[in-house]
């Protein structure tokens, strides 16, 4: 049995017809290029927005960590920026506060050694270490270091610290500032770079 030429004549069509037009080509590309132009900088701010609440979050972590500390070894737990000592013999005086306000090479929590009768030492116990962030992001603060009494109050009943972090490349209300209340809780507002 043959097929009628009608149907013949339309499989004949469809082969023919397997790619693209020129003008399809050209559409497509257009429209990847709209596409792309739109989508990665909105793509870079989302980045560095979620990078910076990281980072700020890590930040707010230690700090309730050593408020937590403080309050649950009824002892005052501090916070500080370090600098390494990657020589020291002792691996107790690897890290020392480095009593500057930037805090974005990393940060130590520790407590003072007390003898048995509740007397200072004058030694540490570094409880956590906190590595420095991303490249180009910087950390700020007001004071250098932070301090929570037993209470989980804040030893510096005077002032309340604050932190800000500005993102490398930032953009709009990328920034994060930090506060501190006199109780020690921390509080995050975004802010312009």
């Amino acid at each position: 049995m043959s097929m009628p030429v009608a149907t013949r004549g339309a499989v004949n069509a469809r082969r023919r017809q397997r790619g693209f037009t020129l003008i399809e080509m050209l559409t497509t590309v257009a429209v990847v290029a709209v596409t792309t132009s739109v989508g990665v900088p909105a793509l870079n701010g989302f980045v560095v927005g979620n990078r910076a609440a990281t980072q700020v979050n890590t930040l707010i972590g230690a700090l309730n960590y050593a408020r937590s500390e403080a309050v649950s070894s009824a002892r005052a737990v501090s916070l500080c920026p370090y600098l390494e000592d990657a020589e020291a013999a002792d691996p107790a005086d690897r890290y020392r506060c480095s009593n500057a306000t930037a805090w974005g090479q990393g940060w130590i929590v520790f407590r003072a050694v007390v003898d048995e009768a509740g007397n200072a030492t004058g030694a540490r116990e570094v409880l956590r270490v906190f590595g420095p962030l991303a490249a180009g992001d910087a950390l700020t603060g007001t004071v250098s270091s932070v301090t929570y009494l037993p209470t989980g109050f804040l030893a510096d009943g005077s002032s309340s610290p604050g932190f800000a972090l500005i993102p490398q490349a930032c953009t709009a209300d990328q920034r994060r500032n930090v506060s501190l209340s006199l109780q020690g809780q921390a509080r995050v507002a975004s802010a312009h770079c």
